[in-house]
């Protein structure tokens, strides 16, 4: 009876401390999830060996005594997943796992030929592919590895995975850190498309990437995020093209210092814990344009060189765009809520004086451009700056740069140089929706960029990263924020028809030319919904701007094609 009575207390204390744990297990090839099983070992004493399995929705729920466990999930046909050293104690609700049905095979030194889908490689120490030899890595495949181990491109690498299968190389932990391996070392020709690269190269202090490229690297459609360093890397005489790819949570999620030609073009950057596009040296033919960069804890972007840096999005870090030295180009650039919009590094010894032409640079928390010392920029024209809230810039700008002297051809009250001072008017500024950063249809920054400034739609520049609506095409042009306005046809040779709704009315029609000379001011008798204006035929072929007007209010402007 004593003996019964102490194992009653024993169960009952036990189980007095114990932890109701809760999860759900998955297959990675099926729609229902049972009979998973899912083992708690005991690490420590106060721990008891468990187990259960899943229901057909892959929950599990099981009551363990706490302790620290490791914990397997395991079935059939499918990798073991298991976690180590799991401290369990009250309430637990476990993450989500996935079981993989791929084939595991164990890979190291060199390598080529295919990696077929349906397979998971595991590296178990450094993989290269030999020069002249090549690698194909087929869609779906997961490359883990499974130690500081590198994977080193002498030869070629053809990693082409698709929006549903994703290439993946990771950590083979089940807890990964942005450290547990190495990285990518591109020294011949790799093409990467659908791609994830997660969970690499620990903190140095050359600044060498989870990718690091000498060779060529062409990266399309693809992830790249935890790690201590930067996402990719570039040096010596290495070419990179980087486009459409989401970059984040690393340090830098571009070093570039490199003479070959970089094009970095339409990505999402973001959360770097220091630069979000480091550009320190690189072929005058690079390209920097068409990306999203926030949440940096310092630049956004950082340039130091004479480069075009054209139509991105910065926002939300400490410096949107920093030129450290030399010329860049800063055009047609939306730069808002910074901590400074554009900042000029004070250096004596080399000169650095940026061109910023056509950006909208707005409520930024210090200056909309920080200029000190020696030099400042080269020319500040046709911006637009609002609620920069210590001023649009700190007294060292070119003379004429911010007192308002006349108006622009919108008649928007401007400086000598035709920078405005207005609200954008943003249809969004939040870069979850699609209408993120585009200009409202009222916008002042419509049609009042730099007339020398040609879209690839051979009109005029609207201030800004976004162009407002459409490109102009033969036929009809409707604006998609103003349906009720029609101006056709468009390019046009003898006459420009404008229409609009009856509830809508004009009295007059202004024209420019691509300077902003005023070429002819139509005046009616009376206010109308509609008129077909003659071109002149002495007007040469070329881009010309309208504004159509009731009173002294704008309705609308835009522009035209003279064939």
């Amino acid at each position: 009876m004593k003996k019964i009575l102490l194992a009653l207390f024993v169960l009952f204390s036990v189980y007095s401390f114990a932890a109701d744990v809760s999860g759900k297990v998955l297959l990675d090839n099926s729609a229902t999830f049972e009979n998973c099983t899912i083992t708690f070992t005991p690490v420590s004493p106060s721990a008891v060996l468990t187990q259960t399995t899943s229901l057909a929705n892959g929950n599990f729920t099981i009551t363990v005594p706490n302790g620290v466990y490791n914990i397997k999930y395991e079935k059939t046909g499918y990798q073991t997943y298991e976690l180590l050293n799991y401290f369990i104690n009250g309430t637990i609700n476990l993450n989500d796992v996935t079981l993989s049905s791929n084939n595991l095979i164990l890979v190291n030194g060199n390598v080529s030929g295919s990696w077929k889908k349906g397979n998971t490689y595991r590296v178990t120490g450094n993989i290269t592919v030999p020069a002249g030899q090549t690698l194909t890595i087929e869609e779906g495949v997961e490359i883990k590895f499974d130690g500081y181990y590198s994977l080193i491109v002498n030869g070629t690498l053809l990693a082409n995975g698709t929006a549903d299968k994703y290439i993946k190389f990771t950590s083979n932990s089940t807890s990964p850190t942005n450290k547990d391996w190495n990285q990518l070392v591109i020294n011949g020709i790799t093409e990467m498309d659908y791609c994830i690269v997660e969970y690499g190269k620990a903190k140095n202090d050359d600044n060498i990437g989870l990718i690091n490229i000498t060779g060529n690297l062409t990266l399309t459609n693809s992830i790249i995020k935890n790690s201590e360093q930067s996402a990719i890397s570039i040096r010596n005489t290495g070419n990179l093209t980087v486009k459409n790819n989401k970059i984040y949570d690393c340090a830098y999620g571009f070093s570039v210092y490199t003479t070959g030609i970089v094009n970095i073009e339409e990505n999402e950057i973001f959360n770097l814990s220091i630069i979000g596009i480091n550009i320190h040296l690189s072929s005058p033919q690079s390209i920097f344009k068409n990306n999203i960069v926030y949440n940096c804890v310092f630049d956004a972007i950082q340039v130091q060189g004479t480069y075009k840096i054209e139509r991105n999005i910065v926002f939300n870090s400490g410096v949107g765009i920093n030129v450290v030295y030399a010329m860049p180009n800063i055009i047609n650039n939306t730069i808002f809520s910074n901590k400074y919009g554009i900042s000029i590094y004070n250096n004596e010894s080399i000169v650095t004086k940026p061109t910023i032409n056509n950006n909208v640079i707005t409520d930024n928390l210090y200056y909309g451009i920080y200029s000190t010392g020696t030099h400042k920029p080269q020319l500040v024209s046709y911006n637009l700056f609002y609620n920069n809230k210590l001023g649009n810039g700190n007294n060292n700008l070119p003379i004429g740069v911010g007192p308002i002297i006349t108006v622009n051809k919108n008649n928007t009250p401007s400086d000598a140089y035709y920078n405005i001072f207005i609200n954008p008017e943003f249809e969004s500024i939040n870069p979850a929706e699609t209408s993120f950063c585009i200009l409202k249809s009222i916008s002042p920054a419509i049609n009042a960029g730099d007339p020398s400034t040609i879209t690839s739609n051979g009109t005029i520049a609207d201030i800004g990263a976004k162009e407002l609506g459409g490109n102009l095409s033969t036929g009809d042009f409707n604006n998609s924020k103003l349906e009720s306005i029609k101006v056709f046809p468009n390019p046009t040779t003898d006459f420009l028809s404008f229409e609009t709704n009856q509830n809508q009315t004009f009295d007059s029609i202004k024209f420019f030319d691509i300077n902003g000379k005023n070429i002819d001011h139509v005046k009616l008798d009376e206010s109308k919904s509609s008129y077909q204006w003659k071109v002149s035929s002495h007007f040469n072929t070329g881009v010309y701007v309208y504004v159509i007007m009731n009173g002294n209010s704008i309705i609308y402007s835009g522009k035209f094609i003279k064939k």
